[in-house]
């Protein structure tokens, strides 16, 4: 049980790396293209990406929560 959550866990965590490079590479090429039409579709597909970002973020922290040992108090 603990492999499969492992997988879900390494696949969620590069699909948010893949995702946050996209989103760094896309606010580069929006930033130039800032003013024409081709800039408010970069901006449009930047805006969908950081909330498949979030989205993917979310549901990681959610499998992640009691994941490991509590901490000391």
């Amino acid at each position: 049980m603990t492999d499969v959550a492992r997988q879900k866990f390494a696949a969620l965590m590069a699909e948010i790396e893949d995702l946050e490079n996209r989103v760094a590479d896309l606010e580069t090429e929006a930033e130039e293209l800032k003013g024409t039409d081709e800039g408010k579709v970069a901006d449009e597909e930047l805006r969908n990406l950081r909330e498949q970002m979030a989205a993917k973020r979310n549901e990681l922290a959610r499998i992640s929560d009691g994941c490991g040992k509590p901490h000391p108090r």
